[in-house]
């Protein structure tokens, strides 16, 4: 992110400009939320607030803005989500792929892309608090658009629990609580792509680079990213899901991980690289060993940061999607 950038989303936000309950235009929040990723400067809370909430990006904006940026006198520590457990294989990434392509063949999924992204995510919270910090906070992050770009962004508090996945009885939202509900009047919502993107390898490749703003030098971590941002408004076809599969798959830098149960025991395969703008960390995509789909994305950390007072491999967020049957049965 380039200081032009950063000046132009803070732009969007001054309130000597813009109404103070004025819904985040989607695209600074993207903007801000990157700059969130490579700053990685813990922030002042009086509770849980996550990456994933719009509220947690205007709490970021304003303190840039301000110059208001708590700093710990005293190391805060954190307890983060355990790492997926992979399991080695022998296919390389190029098979993968193929083989995740070929069952999105197989008509699962939606038979037409919806302007909307349910996701289930949790993002790195820092805490002066050593105790408070050993409990995260997952959250329902329920994206809906129209094609006259009015939309909404509502935010559900989801189980509270510790780094092993155990429920922890702490001060947070009862589950199912709304603590975020952004609304979007006509024109006001800035997706990646208004209409439904094309299911071929150059149209996704020209939304990828749109949003990541990488180049030419699209690498696959900054593929992953894209990929990730893409989905974050749009639950795509097959076809679709199947040309953005590709994009990251001709970019350099890709690996296997191996396969794995998600953080819903869903069976999947990890496909892991750098993001050529974070070099410290390590983003990893998941794909579906049933239907082939992008149904999840991590980031970790590379080394230790003295920072977030976390060692190298600690996960400092996480994103699942195609989990509407997850949050009914919540309901």
């Amino acid at each position: 992110m380039t200081d032009d950038d950063l000046t132009r989303a803070l732009q969007r936000l001054d309130p000597a400009r813009t109404p103070l309950d004025a819904p985040i235009p989607l695209d600074a929040e993207r903007r801000a939320r990157a700059f969130a990723a490579s700053a990685q400067n813990t922030r002042r809370r009086p509770a849980f607030v996550t990456w994933g909430s719009a509220a947690a990006v205007v709490v970021l904006v304003l303190a840039i803005v301000t110059g208001v940026l708590w700093m710990p006198s005293s190391p805060a520590s954190a307890l983060t989500p355990q790492p997926l457990a992979f399991t080695v294989i022998s296919d390389d990434a190029s098979q993968v792929i193929a083989q995740a392509r070929q069952r999105l063949t197989d008509g699962t999924g939606p038979a037409e892309p919806e302007r909307r992204s349910l996701s289930l995510g949790w993002y790195f919270s820092g805490s002066p608090d050593e105790a408070e910090a050993t409990v995260f906070r997952r959250e329902w992050v329920d994206v809906r658009w129209n094609a006259d770009l009015s939309g909404s962004v509502v935010t559900t508090a989801a189980e509270a629990t510790n780094a092993a996945g155990d429920t922890v009885p702490a001060g947070e939202p009862t589950p199912g609580t709304v603590v975020g509900d952004l609304t979007f009047v006509q024109n006001q919502f800035a997706p990646l792509s208004p209409t439904p993107p094309e299911p071929t390898v150059d149209a996704m490749r020209a939304l990828v680079l749109t949003s990541t703003g990488a180049g030419d030098q699209l690498t696959a971590g900054d593929a992953m990213l894209g990929a990730r941002a893409l989905l974050g408004e749009w639950t795509l076809t097959g076809p679709q899901q199947a040309a953005l599969l590709e994009v990251v798959g001709q970019a350099p830098g890709l690996r296997v991980v191996g396969t794995a149960f998600d953080r819903l025991g869903r069976p999947v395969v990890g496909l892991a690289a750098v993001p050529s703008g974070l070099t410290t960390s390590e983003s990893t995509l998941l794909l579906s060993a049933d239907t082939g789909r992008i149904v999840g994305f991590e980031s970790a950390l590379l080394a230790n940061s003295d920072t977030l007072k976390l060692p190298a491999g600690s996960i400092t967020d996480y994103t699942l999607w195609d989990v509407l049957d997850r949050k009914a049965d919540t309901e």
